[in-house]
This record gives structure tokens, sequence and C-alpha cells, in this order.
């Protein structure tokens, strides 16, 4: 599977793992941002921007096929936002229909509702007021109850937010896909690594929008979009180390770590007394 846009060159996305993706410039990052939501929610193209999936024959794979995990992690509040009691609803609706001794429990409380309904009338010899006999929806009835969250879901770590949120949007039945939108917002750099450690632990296809140089240096399948949309080559930066250093001795994370500080244009030269300490150190 790839990932096709008219912001960048066609990405190389693998079913379960996680990929990064940096920009260099705001206008290109904020329209394939844009453009691929539309593309996840099934809206409309906005001004010939594109940015989907499409198969390893070209084709582009219709956005029914997937279930759309978006987590902007520059929401401070992500617990507050509607599709969380939307999907805390879903799933007690799902309890009700699927789980046995849920479903029969409520078919009991329902011959009740009904029995109480019929009860309530005002008679008169001139009239009848009673309780109009209608259908009522499940998720009607849910929301007058209300929610009651025996921990307080603002206490959580933000992690730990990240997690019911994901928990609660996950679908079993069908791939998802998680698209995450700058996760180092209000997280330390450590608890960044146990968020990306997390993530993983899902094994679902991620897709990681961020320009934090600890997230792109650690991960492996990282795009350095550049402004004439094409990728930074870590690739060829290996190619280049090879000619330089036995290959056994080059490490993926310094790879990485060259590649980010050419693609931000950091002048190489300042690097080379980091690596003559490091050389010297070990």
């Amino acid at each position: 599977m790839k990932i096709a846009s008219d912001v960048t060159e066609v990405l190389e996305i693998y079913e379960g793992q996680t990929h990064v993706i940096s920009f260099s410039n705001t206008s290109l990052c904020e329209t394939f941002i844009e453009s691929f939501l539309n593309y996840l929610n099934r809206k409309p193209i906005v001004d010939h921007h594109f940015a989907h999936f499409i198969t390893d024959h070209y084709d582009t794979i219709n956005a029914k096929n997937f279930k759309p995990i978006i987590l902007n992690c520059g929401t401070l509040n992500i617990l507050s936002e509607k599709v969380i009691e939307d999907q805390v609803f879903k799933r007690f609706e799902d309890q009700i229909m699927y789980d046995e001794h849920t479903h029969m429990v409520f078919q009991k409380f329902e011959q009740s509702l009904n029995t109480f309904k019929y009860a309530l009338e005002i008679k008169d010899p001139f009239y009848q007021i009673e309780i109009q006999d209608t259908s009522f929806k499940l998720k009607r009835l849910l929301k007058v109850f209300g929610l009651e969250f025996h921990h307080n879901l603002e206490s959580l770590s933000e992690i730990n937010k990240r997690k019911l949120f994901i928990d609660l949007l996950k679908d079993d039945d069908k791939e998802n896909v998680l698209l995450i939108l700058y996760p180092e917002a209000f997280l330390g750099l450590k608890d960044i690594q146990r968020f990306i450690q997390l993530i993983k632990s899902y094994q679902l296809t991620t897709i990681i929008i961020t320009n934090h140089p600890s997230i792109i240096i650690e991960e492996e399948n990282v795009y350095l979009c550049k402004s004439n949309k094409e990728c930074h080559s870590i690739k060829d930066i290996r190619e280049d180390l090879e000619i330089l250093m036995p290959q056994e001795t080059i490490n993926d994370k310094t790879v990485r770590m060259i590649a980010y500080h050419e693609f931000i244009g950091t002048d190489l030269k300042e690097l080379a007394r980091y690596f003559e300490f490091i050389n010297d150190y070990n």
C-alpha cells in the first residue's frame, strides 16, 4: 500500500507498521493533512489537492475499507470531544445487541417499560390521554441515563488519555488506520518515546505527522518531505557512508540523524566535533 499526494512523492506504507512524515514547508504540511483527513472522512477534494491510499498497482483504495482513528495531540483535552461520548454509547449498544446476558436483561427491561407505559393514562367519558405507542431509539434511551466514570478522566496522564481515545475508536472488524498529529504535544522527551512504544503495541497501520527530531531519528519508516515535493533520501546517505567506512559500523539512527540535519539545513561541519567526540569517547 502507498500514499499518493499532490504535495509529496508516493510514500510506501507497510501494513501494521508506524510511519513518520515530516514537512519542511508549512503550507504543504497543512495541505497534506487537510487532504488526507478529507479522504479518511470521505469528504470531497478541495482545490484539486489530494492525499489518499493507493494499491501497489496505483489504484485508489476506497476509504470505506478503513476505520480511521484521527488523534490530534494538539488538542489539550481530547476526551472532551463528542466522538468519545458517541463511541461509549456505541459500545453500550453493541453490548446490548451482542452480549447474551446483557441482551436478555435489556429485553426484560423493555417489557417492563412497555407495561409501565400502558399503565399510564388519563380517562374521561369525553377524552383519553395515554403515552404514544412509538418505538424508541436505543442510543437516545442510553443518553437519558448519562455516563458515569468511576475514575476522573481528567486525572489520567496524557498518554493514558490517548490510549483511551484509541481503545474506544478501534474497530476489531475493520482495518484500522491511525493518524497521529504532532504526538510530542504536551509530553516530555521520555514520555514521547513511551507513547510511540504504546502506539507500536497496537500493531496498527500508523501515520505520524511531526517535525520532532527524537521521533524522526528513532523511527524506521521516515519520510522527510521537501518543498520540491521530493523526499530527502535516507538511502543515499547510507550509501555515501558505506563508501567512507565499513558497513557494519554504520548505525541506522546515525544515518537518520544526518538525514534530519541535512533536511533542516544544518551545516554538517558543525556536527564534525560531535562525531569526533563520540569516536574518542568510544
